[in-house]
């Protein structure tokens, strides 16, 4: 239970089941010296309704099915909080003043609608049966810790607009993108996490990340045109370019004693070969490099001067890590800004990618209107799950990516301790942001590659750094976005396959 103090009245959060019915529980109760419930709204999954008790009477009223029942309860105490105390038989004195109760219901909301998460609980027995290729591909005595998704339970606010429009039968056409508040939204997530304040007539909503920048290709290049890469990189950045018959301009991160950096001199050369476009991964997949300003600036002072257009790919920035700070590309500088297409979507960070929907941040009117020049339904639509989705991860997700965030930091300090007491021979920059390690097995002189060495020999399942460009060979990438007690088993395999091999 969660209890918020306001003057002499206290509001109590509890998550609980009643029969079939789940959800959040709020009592308003008065403080000494009565100590009584006067209020009690039950915001269940099924029959919400809420309790009025002047006098020791019990007062129940329904609230309307297909009702926000969270939202409904915090506006009308947010309007009129004094009131309904009054009808419960309890009068403050002096009256609760409307800034603290705003003040106060804020952090009401965010406990009702964000329950307790108890991430170490997941076992693999919990992830199978599975719609998606994490756990499907490989048979069940191969764990796997490859593609990008998380194990952990998605936010209670996004499940409950799921669930609400399945219980309702509401799957129809959705409302056209354009009347939507998604690009608002989209701008204030921007400038609440970053700072960076982009003009929302210049957000096109999209089905995900990789079809904007297809799309991008396809529209600000033709066929045999430079494009501009840092390897390694996310493998469909690669296919992209090969795809559309773009030419790929490599430049691969320096990697040094401490992590990799920009190879200022190399990237350059690559644009200096007759490059159109410039492909950046910020924070960087798979090395979990998070940029900083002064490297920003660098590859800026690069695209300015041979006039590139830049697709970001920003699809990690709320993935962060203590000491670390995300900087849009386009936030550097007007002139910047008006060069670059920014891509995020709520579908990394809160584990939704299989409801494809994401967001294009337009930094100019003339770079939307020539991407939008393919035909809307070439791109095909985007569902209402994936809009409802992306809206509820980004108004009231917050709190379950803040328990996340700091579980999978202590994930991540997990793994470099293992690889550096139990791993020899395997190099490992601990990751600024993402959920994604790189690991660096050259040294240990495999004779076939590491994704293939772990799969054979621990039944552990890595992505193949092969297919991240040619400077991933040699490497693997392990997610370590699950439990503590399926990270250690994974790892356990691991050490034991390295040790069994001598």
């Amino acid at each position: 239970m969660t209890v918020f103090l306001l003057d002499s009245v206290r509001f109590a959060v509890e998550h609980r089941s009643a029969g079939r019915a789940t959800g959040p529980t709020l009592q308003v109760y008065a403080e000494a010296p009565e100590n009584r419930e006067l209020l009690r709204f039950d915001c269940f999954d099924r029959g919400a309704h809420w309790h009025l008790d002047p006098d020791g009477r019990d007062l129940v009223t329904p609230l309307r099915d297909g009702v926000d029942s969270i939202e409904w309860v915090i506006s009308a105490l947010r309007a009129d909080l004094n009131g309904y105390l009054v009808r419960a038989g309890f009068t403050p004195k002096p009256p609760l003043a409307a800034d603290r109760v705003v003040a106060v219901l804020d952090r009401v909301e965010q406990a009702m609608r964000n329950p307790p998460l108890d991430l170490d609980a997941i076992r693999p027995e919990m992830r199978r049966p599975s719609l998606g290729e994490k756990w499907m591909t490989y048979p069940e005595d191969a764990l796997p810790a490859w593609v990008a998704d998380m194990d952990f339970p998605i936010a209670e606010p996004i499940r409950r607009v799921l669930r609400t429009a399945v219980e309702r039968s509401d799957l129809g056409y959705p409302i056209h993108p354009a009347p939507t508040d998604v690009p608002e939204l989209s701008v204030a997530r921007m400038e609440q996490r970053f700072d960076w304040r982009p003009d929302p007539a210049c957000v096109e909503i999209l089905t995900d990340v990789v079809q904007g920048i297809v799309v991008a290709l396809h529209q600000f290049s033709k066929p045999g045109d430079g494009v501009v890469i840092q390897t390694p990189i996310y493998p469909p950045f690669l296919g992209s370019v090969r795809s559309t018959k773009r030419r790929l301009l490599e430049n691969p991160l320096a990697l040094e004693p401490t992590g990799y950096g920009i190879d200022v001199d190399g990237l350059r050369a690559a644009a200096a070969q007759g490059a159109r476009m410039l492909l950046l991964c910020n924070p960087h997949n798979p090395s979990g490099r998070v940029f900083r300003r002064e490297e920003l600036d660098t590859i800026a002072e690069v695209v300015l001067a041979h006039e590139l257009v830049v697709v970001s790919d920003e699809i990690h920035g709320d993935l962060v890590y203590s000491g670390h700070r995300h900087i849009p590309f386009a936030s550097l500088s007007r002139e910047v800004e008006a060069r670059t297409i920014t891509l995020t979507s709520a579908s990394k960070a809160f584990n939704i990618a299989g409801l494809r929907c994401a967001v294009a941040i337009f930094g100019s009117e003339p770079l939307k209107r020539r991407f939008c020049e393919l035909p809307r339904h070439l791109r095909g639509g985007i569902g209402v799950l994936g809009i409802e989705a992306l809206r509820a991860a980004w108004r009231h997700g917050q709190p379950w990516l803040d328990q996340v965030l700091a579980y999978l930091e202590a994930n991540r300090d997990y793994l470099e301790g293992f690889v550096l007491e139990s791993l020899p021979g395997v190099r490992f920059h601990p990751p600024q942001a993402t959920y994604l390690g790189w690991l660096d097995c050259r040294e240990l002189s495999l004779d076939c590659d590491p994704h293939r060495f772990f799969l054979e020999r621990a039944r552990v399942v890595l992505s193949n750094g092969a297919g991240f460009g040619s400077p991933g060979r040699g490497f693997a990438r392990i997610n370590f976005a699950t439990s503590r007690a399926i990270l250690s088993e994974v790892l356990e395999r691991m050490r034991k396959a390295l040790q069994d091999r001598v």
